[in-house]
């Protein structure tokens, strides 16, 4: 075989394998995934034992994110029956006239302990007054910007908290309960730098909720995301970081923003499960002698 057949043989099996990560990348955007993570929380009040939380966020609805693939990631929720459901920030595309449609695609979920919404910096794109309107309209989608509420959980104080946009709003933690009237504190925050900003002990959170990284979209093996919003990008890309004063869950969130593309990235229907059990050891790692 000449040379030059070798070199037109491999220069046309890249171009067929840059054609299947090509299709690929437009069918990942698609195909859901539904993550379930433990969440190891030292001291938990029996009663929270057990306790499940669906994350669902960055939605971007319009933006090469079809209605039924938001109507599907609500369904996939409501499949893991949470206690509480958490959305967090980005629900339309920028070029959005109304949330009306996005609101309408996530009505059918539910949760014995309510279903709460923060708003994303796409938000403020949009309109972050008619985001808020269009959310009162809907008593069963709890508007928590800036706000906190105590739930009973059996004997247990669940403190569910929500702060604005980071980035384009005015977050606060000013309305939060004082320590000893919460046993668990969960806040909801589209920008997972805000877990930076709670450290004081007043301000102190068990878990944060968030998303707005998309998990960098697209990840290249041994290398992780190629672009991440995330002024910590360092520490927030995508799942659990255990912080020393908290824990923050970043999801990948369901939609996807400026191309509709994803590579080793899947959206994402994430359920989060609180337990009291001790974390189990670090593969690898040896127990005490």
């Amino acid at each position: 075989m000449s040379k030059t057949s070798t070199v037109a043989k491999v220069a046309g099996a890249a171009v067929a394998a840059a054609g299947v990560v090509g299709a690929y990348t437009l069918v990942e955007p698609l195909w859901l995934e539904v993550t379930r993570t433990r969440i190891h929380v030292r001291g938990l009040h029996p009663d929270l034992a057990g306790f499940r939380i669906a994350l669902l966020t960055d939605m971007h609805a319009g933006e090469g994110t079809p209605l039924w693939l938001i109507r599907r990631a609500a369904k996939l929720a409501m499949r893991e029956r949470p206690d509480l459901v958490a959305l967090t920030g980005d629900f339309a595309a920028d070029d959005a006239d109304s949330f009306a449609p996005v609101l309408d695609a996530l009505s059918e979920l539910r949760a014995p302990h309510g279903v709460w919404a923060v708003p994303g910096n796409h938000d403020y794109t949009v309109g972050i007054e008619r985001w808020h309107a269009e959310l009162r309209r809907r008593p069963h989608l709890r508007d928590l910007t800036n706000r906190a509420a105590l739930e009973r959980v059996g004997q247990a104080s669940l403190c569910v908290a929500g702060v604005d946009d980071y980035t384009r709003g005015r977050p606060t933690l000013d309305p939060l309960p004082p320590p000893e009237a919460r046993d668990f504190t969960l806040l909801l925050a589209h920008d997972p730098d805000q877990a930076e900003r709670a450290r004081r002990a007043y301000d102190a959170v068990d878990l944060v909720v968030s998303g707005h990284t998309h998990g960098g979209q697209v990840r290249l093996p041994g290398v992780g995301a190629i672009k991440n919003p995330a002024k910590h990008d360092d520490l927030y890309e995508e799942g659990l970081r255990r912080r020393p004063w908290t824990q923050v869950y970043t999801s990948r969130g369901v939609g996807t923003v400026h191309l509709p593309v994803r590579l080793l990235c899947r959206p994402e229907v994430a359920v989060l499960e609180l337990t009291g059990d001790p974390r189990p050891p670090a593969q690898g790692a040896q127990g005490p002698r």
